[in-house]
């Protein structure tokens, strides 16, 4: 039962062969289980997987807001689509709703069939607002990174990096929960009681003392079959990553673990990646800037052909 499971699963996700615009029906699909590594099997309904032989590379959107991206080499990929957004103001930080509006309406032809998402420096991880908003399935969000983002927003016309998520949960009602991993030991008391229920937190101490524990426990708290992947590189140590935030301590190749675990188990809607190293012209020829920037290139590189392969 298990090799026929496998068999239908690889046969859909790698058959070359698509009929132009049918969907496939699929109901109680047996899906082998191997985010915990133990054989069980679970149950779920997939309706309407419409191309799902689409490649993840073929989707590769890189969101130039600053020219950091300009100094990693394979993102020069011809097969990954470049959007210039530098010339939309008031967007570093925090973001007011004419240019976040603009944004939306640049990225949206690029996203519409888009997997992985480059956003640059955690300044604008609160482009993932406009990339979650449009999945029209229930789905969990999977936030990899070391602060929570659920502060207030210091102005009703105005999103920030640190309140995205805030936003997400009080205006998207099919985002289910969110999960998030590798946060600060305070990251209770940045989440309002309206929306507790609907948050799980795996500490820096939790990944650091029980790994594995996380992983089942990730499993376990996930309720939807569609989920979405954001990771901010701050959840990274610094001999792997460096931001220009405060760090976690989650290696490289755990966060890697962990995604591939979730694209094994779930219908992954998405992925974004930011948490570059800010330049500027007086300190981009350094070597310490080029070292920094060198490592942050192999932490994208590696996580996309994770998640790609």
């Amino acid at each position: 039962m298990k090799d026929g499971a496998s068999r239908l699963i690889y046969s859909l996700r790698h058959h070359k062969t698509v009929v132009d615009n049918k969907m496939i029906e699929l109901k109680k699909v047996v899906v082998i289980s191997l985010f915990t590594r133990q054989s069980y099997l679970r149950y779920f309904d997939v309706v309407k997987i419409k191309e799902i032989d689409r490649k993840m590379d073929e989707h590769v959107t890189v969101l130039n807001f600053d020219q950091i991206y300009r100094q990693q080499r394979f993102l020069q990929n011809p097969q990954y689509d470049w959007l210039n957004l530098d010339e939309i103001p008031h967007t570093n930080l925090l973001c007011e709703k004419d240019s976040l509006l603009e944004i939306n309406e640049k990225i949206k032809p690029s996203i519409q069939h888009n997997k992985i998402t480059l956003l640059g420096s955690g300044n604008y991880h609160y482009v993932a607002y406009l990339l979650l908003a449009k999945i029209e399935q229930p789905f969990t969000l999977v936030l990899f990174d070391h602060h929570t983002d659920m502060y207030p927003s210091p102005s009703e016309s105005l999103i920030s990096c640190g309140s995205w998520v805030r936003t997400a949960l009080k205006a998207l009602p099919q985002l289910n929960k969110v999960i998030m991993i590798g946060v600060g030991e305070d990251w209770s008391l940045h989440i309002p009681e309206s929306i507790r229920e609907k948050v799980v937190a795996f500490s820096e101490n939790d990944i650091r003392n029980n790994f594995r524990g996380v992983i089942h426990q990730i499993q376990q708290k996930v309720e939807t079959e569609n989920v979405y992947l954001s990771i901010d590189k701050d959840v990274l140590n610094m001999d792997e990553s460096v931001t220009a935030w405060d760090h976690g301590s989650m290696t490289l190749n755990q966060l890697t673990q962990m995604v591939n675990g979730l694209r094994k188990d779930y219908i992954v809607r998405g992925i974004d990646i930011c948490g570059e190293y800010p330049l500027s012209p007086a300190t981009m020829y350094q070597k310490q800037t080029r070292d920094i920037l060198k490592k942050n290139e192999l932490a994208n590189q590696q996580i996309i052909e994770q998640s790609i392969g």
